[in-house]
């Protein structure tokens, strides 16, 4: 790779990092769901000319759909919302690489070396060891939430690989649609008080929900399919596995977050099994056939 486009995939992983916090912000002051609505409302009104109906693709299409912009977001806000940190969050969603290859073992049927049942077993030890964090026990609701979120966008991601045809940009204008249809409903069931939690909103947690939109989901979006464009996938995302170091970094600048030898370990090893899951991955997939990638 270039240098500047070393450089672009490390500015996407501080992108993507930063998110977990700006994340947290927004549901300090919005119910989970209304903050996705108001994430994805402005993604919509960016990418609506790109809202394009796939002729025999729409089944899958609003699938995957409905599972990263209604089910993997919401299940995101929800945990930063429950969480105190964004350091054990941010490591811990890194688990959607192995449930994606574990995903692709039992429904594609496809055959797994032992290399990858090495980094698969040292991310979810990874993550246990993360729960053995004194800090990170007291919110192991929010892990669990994290971690069903990147089994979603596990799930999502093999689906889309039906959608390899479509252009990125229209998948994340469907997503966008479906999140923004799927948290009207399910906030007004879930949810109370949305009216009176949107009157009182701050400032800050205003400007976080434009950044998980704008930075997150249009610049660092973009900017990674600009990237996927120009090399191979196994060439970029070991670079966006940097993502979490970001997230701890501004955990401990931000919010005061202490970090333990419990977090280092575990995130080492979770970081490592990903590592070795993705560069065996991308071993054996061709670049034509490889998954779009979708991050938060």
């Amino acid at each position: 790779m270039q240098f500047r486009d070393v450089l672009l995939a490390v500015l996407i992983s501080a992108v993507w990092g930063f998110n977990f916090l700006a994340s947290k912000w927004a549901v300090a002051d919005l119910p989970p769901l209304t903050a996705n609505l108001f994430r994805f409302l402005i993604v919509l009104a960016v990418l609506v000319p790109f809202l394009k109906v796939v002729q025999g693709k729409m089944r899958q299409m609003l699938a995957v759909a409905f599972l990263l912009g209604v089910l993997h977001f919401g299940l995101l806000f929800s945990a930063m919302s429950l969480a105190d940190g964004v350091s054990s969050i941010s490591v811990a969603s890194q688990l959607n690489v192995p449930f994606a290859t574990l995903l692709a073992v039992l429904v594609l049927k496809e055959t797994v070396g032992w290399y990858r049942i090495l980094g698969i077993s040292l991310s979810f030890v990874g993550v246990l060891i993360l729960g053995f964090d004194p800090e990170v026990f007291a919110y192991w609701d929010a892990i669990l939430l994290i971690v069903l979120g990147a089994f979603v966008f596990a799930l999502a991601s093999v689906m889309m690989r039906q959608l390899k045809e479509v252009p990125a940009v229209t998948v994340q204008a469907w997503v966008a649609f479906a999140a923004v249809s799927g948290s009207i409903l399910l906030s007004g069931f879930f949810e109370s008080g949305q009216i009176e939690a949107v009157k009182n909103t701050g400032m800050r947690a205003w400007l976080a929900v434009v950044y998980t939109a704008v930075g997150s989901s249009l610049i660092g979006h973009g900017g990674a399919n600009y990237l996927f464009r120009k090399y191979e996938i196994s060439t970029v995302t070991p670079y966006f596995l940097v993502m979490p170091l970001f997230s701890i970094i501004s955990g401990v600048v931000f919010l005061g977050e202490v970090i333990h030898w419990e977090l280092i370990v575990g995130g080492l090893f979770t970081i490592s099994g990903v590592l070795i899951v993705t560069i065996r991955n991308n071993i054996r997939l061709k670049p034509s056939k490889a998954p779009r990638s979708y991050v938060p």
